[in-house]
């Protein structure tokens, strides 16, 4: 019998998640080879049956244990820059638990996201400025900086 998360889970949908990373380029750096290693499959995924673009590779080759987290997405582009780094994801339903992880590894990120949920016309960030996206509708959530 199928259990009540497994239920629910296959009821929801995906939603694009974008993520503006500032910090230390060799943190930046580190998160963008991982990503680009399991991309390329330099390195196996980390745990059996996930995709090589599952977020929660580049947890665990962090060495972060991630306990009863939300790691219920994919990362589908992940560009470096200089001081920052963008990733869009595709997560499950709502924001998963990859930024707060990240934020817990490295404590000087400052992690910018934006959730479009198209689907339901729903979008949320919690970049109150709209400095990393003002491309966002005008009618859209904000959410506290720390979420």
């Amino acid at each position: 019998m199928e259990s009540d998360l497994a239920i629910f889970a296959s009821q929801m949908h995906n939603i694009k998640v974008r993520y503006h990373i500032v910090g230390k380029q060799e943190e930046l750096q580190e998160i963008h080879n991982l990503y680009q290693a399991f991309k390329q499959k330099e390195r196996p995924v980390m745990e059996e049956g996930e995709d090589a673009d599952w977020e929660g590779n580049i947890i665990l080759a962090l060495g972060v244990d991630y306990g009863t987290s939300n790691l219920c997405g994919n990362i589908k582009k992940c560009k470096l820059s200089e001081n920052f780094l963008y990733i869009e994801a595709d997560e499950l339903a709502l924001i998963t638990d990859f930024n707060i992880l990240l934020k817990n590894r490295f404590k000087d990120l400052e992690i910018y996201f934006a959730t479009e949920d198209s689907e339901n016309e729903m979008y949320v960030t919690n970049d109150a400025e709209g400095k990393y996206f003002p491309d966002l509708p005008e009618e859209h959530f904000i959410a506290p900086l720390d979420y």
